[in-house]
């Protein structure tokens, strides 16, 4: 976690890590989310919202004025969060190679949520 900084969030409770987010900002200024998961019992409780609010605050402090995400599209449920946190989606055919479409997410900032 020490190479992700300031921009590596983790939410901790009594019972454990709850959920968490891993992201960096390229040099051109786009808060790069590489990985976020909540653990299943505090899906729906606004966690993953928080977290994500919470790295594009420490991305904006880094100079970012975008954020960026990818998913797999067969994660359903991945593209429907992001959606909801206001993301452009695309597919992108060949993002991870010959024949590998991936969902690409973006979004200005600042990320305005509840």
């Amino acid at each position: 976690m020490q190479e992700f900084g300031s921009t590596c969030l983790v939410a901790r409770a009594e019972d454990g890590i709850r959920g968490y987010i891993f992201g960096f900002v390229t040099p051109g200024g786009t808060g790069y989310v590489h990985l976020i998961a909540t653990r299943d019992d505090a899906r729906g409780t606004g966690l993953g919202r928080r977290l994500y609010t919470a790295f594009a605050e420490a991305a904006e402090r880094h100079g970012a004025r975008q954020l960026k995400a990818i998913t797999s599209i067969e994660n359903t449920g991945s593209i429907a969060f992001h959606r909801s946190l206001g993301f452009d989606a695309k597919i992108v055919d060949d993002y991870n190679g010959h024949g590998l479409a991936m969902a690409v997410f973006h979004r200005d900032l600042p990320l305005n949520i509840s």
